[in-house]
């Protein structure tokens, strides 16, 4: 892939790591607050009105109120993605199999962990709670109904297929199938460049007219169910209306990195102003205009944060190490941190609260302190050795494809080859 004629910045991905543990830490924000506590209404009409709220009450609600943008930054995941796989392509000398294949080590053997652990999790509250997995409590039904619809072989088939069914302990695994297409259709569109833009753009516009600003919806889709699932009828009219913009627009991103980055002129500290600025614009325009729906219009504004994001690090080469080692292994932290916040639900409906109904101002603070060292601990089950062994093979691989080059031998002055090129497929 040609990015422009200007000399190459080599980008440091551990900056766009640390751009990924502050997606995923933010998203485990977002989960915590909507799983650990009730609402800011339901709190004021049970417990305490907002006439009598003092002032760290009202820091806390406000805190909560801008943990509302998890959407949006599932979308600056599928920018960092469609960057970082631009970069990969950029380097490929390997069949489009070799790609795939080094995609489902990478990230499959730790999606099998995240299933695994949802239904370890279940397991627990079964032993601790019994009352809440066999009986209904709050108004909701017995947590083993969610379990036997997650745990049966049917469903159980389709998850590990990248098609979520039952996901109540999972439900981030939404994003998951919009992955999967983006990596299984890009190494053929990006040989149809001009045409797979002119076609996302296209796309999305399409998808502007015809279902207005808010994200689709399966009331919106064509949701017949194929084979009882929605992956054709659902999934694929999303990824191609609402979602392939930002994948697409990631690789734009990394395509003209060295111009963008050249022509970069927001000092640091007015790009963290503009950060500020968008953040807030995506809170409030979410919460009073779209009543906290999925919508095209804070997820656009997330398009401008993230060029600020990543073009302002790279161009001052910021780093923020301790969310650099949330980055490295943010995609356990993602696929494991629900069910890790359930658990948080146990210690609480033990210390005397409600299991779904809590009443805690402040217990939603601990989700992110158990799901982040519980998903670092998780890491090294499945997601480091699957790395470990990926950079063992890119290293056998760069071996194979190096060229020894011709060397001049002083006798007779000729110039003799010292060696052959050498090429491999991975």
């Amino acid at each position: 892939m040609q990015t422009s004629a200007t000399p190459q910045h080599k980008v440091n991905f551990k900056i766009i790591d640390w751009m990924r543990g502050l997606a995923s830490l933010y998203v485990v924000f977002n989960h915590s607050r909507g799983f650990l506590f009730t609402t800011a209404n339901e709190f004021a009409a049970k417990v305490e009105p907002k006439s009598s709220w003092h002032w760290w009450e009202k820091l806390d609600f406000l805190i909560m109120q801008h943990s509302n943008l998890s959407v949006e930054f599932v979308t600056l995941f599928f920018l960092l993605s469609g960057f970082s796989i631009a970069h990969s392509l950029s380097n490929e000398n390997s069949k489009v199999t070799a790609f795939y294949g080094r995609r489902m080590l990478r990230l499959y053997p730790t999606y099998i962990l995240g299933i695994i652990w949802a239904l370890a999790v279940f397991i627990i509250i079964k032993d601790a709670a019994t009352d809440v997995f066999a009986r209904s409590i709050e108004g909701h039904l017995p947590l083993d109904y969610a379990y036997r619809k997650f745990g049966t072989f049917h469903n159980l088939v389709f998850n590990l297929l990248y098609m979520p069914v039952g996901n109540y302990l999972t439900p981030q695994y939404w994003s998951l199938p919009y992955e999967v297409i983006f990596y299984l259709t890009i190494p053929w569109f990006i040989k149809r460049f001009r045409l797979y833009t002119i076609g996302t753009v296209a796309m999305f516009i399409i998808g502007c007219i015809m279902f207005g600003a808010l994200v689709l919806d399966t009331d919106d889709a064509l949701t017949v169910t194929i084979f009882n699932h929605q992956i054709l009828t659902f999934y694929l009219p999303q990824y191609f209306i609402d979602f392939n913009l930002f994948f697409l627009i990631g690789v734009l991103f990394y395509r003209y990195k060295d111009v963008i980055i050249e022509k970069y002129r927001l000092s640091k500290w007015v790009s963290v102003a503009l950060l500020l600025v968008l953040f807030e614009a995506m809170v409030g325009i979410k919460a009073y205009k779209f009543q906290n729906e999925p919508n095209k219009v804070t997820d656009l504004i997330m398009v401008a944060f993230t060029f600020v994001l990543i073009f302002a690090s790279l161009k001052y080469s910021v780093r923020i190490k301790w969310l650099e080692k949330i980055g490295s292994f943010s995609y356990t932290l993602y696929v494991t941190h629900v069910a890790s916040i359930f658990l948080v639900k146990l210690i609480l409906y033990k210390m005397g609260f409600h299991f779904y109904d809590i009443y805690n101002l402040y217990g939603w603070f601990f989700g992110p302190v158990a799901a982040v060292p519980i998903a670092w601990l998780l890491y090294y089950v499945a997601e480091y050795p699957s790395m470990y062994y990926l950079k063992k093979i890119r290293a056998n691989s760069k071996q194979r494809r190096e060229v020894i080059e011709p060397v001049t031998v002083p006798a007779l002055g000729e110039t003799a080859t010292a060696g052959m090129k050498k090429t491999g497929n991975l």
